[in-house]
């Protein structure tokens, strides 16, 4: 088996809502990538909206003319001929991008050839993974914050998650919103990401509010996600912290899982290098037992690990991808709070043209 071409292509979708954005106009921009064999298989991988137009010309370019003529099964000797050729000091930003889409096109060949879904090819650990709704979006009022949240638990999302540190709103504003919010849904699991936007001081001040509000997890409270800041976060709340959905480094992984730094890591393979480089941080975060929930969105794309893995954990729905959503042809069911992986070989999507 070999390759025949690699196709990259950016697309930009239009929010289903002006108020299901809050990352500005890039917010739904992504990536998707087609490796097709001289045999007629197709794989297809995604990347997210980071430097997207120059990850496909990477792709189109330079990736494209060095695999021409290699076997797509060989993932693991692509990834080291390919690091060696573009990155060769061990580089993030525009080479793992177009990894991560690469490496998940891959792993959809190698499923489609030997005619299996990815998620037992990588272990069959389980058929569904608990999925939880990013509900409560910045440009919600506190009425329509809750309703999300309340409609999204109903259903049947094993909990709901809401962003802070956006929209202008100071650190008491966003506290009493998660309290009424907590107010409204009961005892249900309730998570907050402020996607990088605190300092630790304002981190420590947000945590200590809402102490007594049973959150979940709080994400990404840190800006630039510095090892040291969220070890000393973790130490000056009992508030779990999640981290890790767009980190690219390897390295990161395992200083956060070595300092202690989180409660909870969450590598996304549309990010991290694809479905091999999240595979090798599931094995870190295990030996650490330090427990993986998903985030980032592109659910599709984690599922075979998360339910392939043993140590895999719940995945994330993002309420700001519907639209993004309404772009694949084929997607994982969400039935009874499980996302439940295609019987079918390969990924278990595929997108429309």
């Amino acid at each position: 088996m070999k390759i025949e071409r690699i196709e990259a292509r950016v697309e930009h979708i239009k929010p289903a809502r002006a108020s299901d954005a809050y990352a500005g106009q890039e917010s739904l921009t992504f990536l998707r990538c087609r490796v097709t064999t001289v045999d007629g298989l197709c794989g297809e991988g995604v990347t997210g909206r980071f430097l997207a137009a120059e990850v496909a010309h990477l792709l189109n370019g330079g990736i494209n003319a060095a695999l021409v003529g290699a076997d797509p099964l060989d993932h693991e000797a692509v990834a080291v001929m390919l690091t060696r050729q573009f990155n060769p000091r061990a580089s993030t930003g525009v080479f793992v991008s177009a990894m991560s889409a690469l490496d998940l096109a891959l792993w959809d060949i190698k499923g489609k050839a030997l005619g299996m879904p990815v998620a037992r090819l990588v272990g069959g650990a389980r058929t569904a993974v608990s999925a939880y709704a990013t509900a409560g979006l910045p440009a919600f009022t506190e009425a329509e914050l809750i309703a999300a949240c309340q409609d999204a638990l109903a259903a049947g999302f094993t909990g709901a998650k809401i962003i802070v540190g956006a929209a202008g709103r100071s650190i008491e504003e966003d506290a009493r919103r998660v309290r009424a919010v907590r107010a409204a849904i009961g005892s249900a699991p309730l998570m907050l990401d402020a996607n990088c936007a605190f300092t630790v001081a304002e981190a420590k001040r947000l945590a200590s509010l809402l102490d007594d509000c049973d959150i979940a997890f709080f994400e990404e409270p840190l800006r630039g996600n510095d090892v040291p800041s969220l070890l000393e976060l973790r130490r000056s709340t009992s508030m779990p912290l999640a981290s890790g959905q767009m980190i690219q480094s390897m390295t990161w992984f395992r200083d956060v899982l070595t300092a202690g730094a989180l409660d909870i890591v969450q590598p996304n393979a549309a990010f991290c290098g694809g479905i091999s480089a999240m595979l090798r941080i599931l094995a870190l975060a295990e030996a650490h037992g330090v427990p993986v929930t998903g985030a980032g969105g592109f659910e599709a794309a984690n599922l075979p690990v998360m339910a392939g893995h043993a140590h895999g954990g719940m995945l994330e729905v993002h309420g700001a991808h519907v639209a993004l959503r309404a772009r694949f042809a084929t997607h994982p069911e969400f039935a009874q709070g499980k996302l439940h992986v295609p019987d079918v070989p390969g990924l278990g999507f595929s997108l429309l043209e």
